[in-house]
């Protein structure tokens, strides 16, 4: 059966010079090697190096699943030579035209896919024996989520469907793109596919009874460091907790 194994812990950091997007970045050991999310650019080594301590390089994944386009989820997709691209036919359709507000969508994002393997995937269809993909749009038009049937039982890969464990409870994302009312619907999708999560942007936890839950991997911290500019060095290590108010992009 197949397993699913953590590559990178998705983060959310606010700053007053802008917002720091660190998704959730998985992978699933089946009959092939399934990425789901490929994360942005600035954590492309990171990426590469924790891929290697897997036991892996980018040529021995076989299928990345991009859950929806936003910068922070898919930026590194161009580094898999071998690997089919899987995305939703209506995610592909909107970043080639995204809202004049959604600076989330790249705008050259359909470009980066130009010369790869793309494969268009939507609810129902099967990456390989028990892993299929689920429909859960809202965060943005096309998002979907995967979900793995392991030895375990299911495990859902939400992506922004599901920034956090916090969104189990408040029964949507924190940050919504498309619709506030198919995003709440697939929250409630996403709650009867398992109780297993891997969110987008937090540590993965399963929900237990009522409103209680539990990560299923010990907490982690962000190391922020640089200089000033009279050459002394700043270093300063943060525990990032999710987003905690929804925002509804007009």
């Amino acid at each position: 059966m197949p397993e699913v194994e953590l590559i990178l812990t998705g983060y959310s950091l606010a700053t007053d010079q802008g917002g720091i997007g660190l998704s959730t970045i998985t992978l699933i050991r089946g009959r092939q090697n399934i990425l789901v999310d490929t994360g942005p650019q600035g954590r492309r080594e990171l990426l590469l190096n924790t891929l290697s301590a897997h036991g892996l390089s980018p040529g021995d994944i076989g299928t990345v699943v991009l859950t929806h386009a936003h910068w922070d989820h898919a930026q590194n997709v161009d580094i898999f030579p071998n690997a089919t691209i899987c995305i939703h036919p209506k995610e592909l359709e909107y970043a080639r035209n995204p809202k004049p507000n959604d600076w989330a969508t790249a705008r050259y994002f359909p470009d980066t896919l130009r010369n790869l393997n793309v494969r268009e995937v939507q609810e129902g269809d099967v990456l390989e024996s028990g892993v299929r993909v689920l429909d859960t749009p809202g965060h943005t038009r096309g998002s979907i989520s995967v979900v793995v049937e392991t030895s375990e039982g299911a495990v859902v890969l939400a992506g922004d469907a599901l920034t956090s464990a916090g969104s189990a409870f408040i029964g949507k994302p924190f940050l919504i793109f498309w619709d506030e009312h198919e995003a709440e619907e697939s929250v409630a999708k996403l709650l009867k596919a398992g109780r297993t999560f891997y969110p987008g942007h937090d540590r993965p936890f399963r929900l237990g009874k009522g409103t209680s839950f539990e990560y299923i991997v010990e907490g982690g911290a962000v190391r922020v460091f640089g200089s000033m500019s009279h050459g002394s060095e700043i270093s300063v290590e943060i525990a990032p907790s999710p987003p905690r108010q929804v925002r509804v992009m007009p």
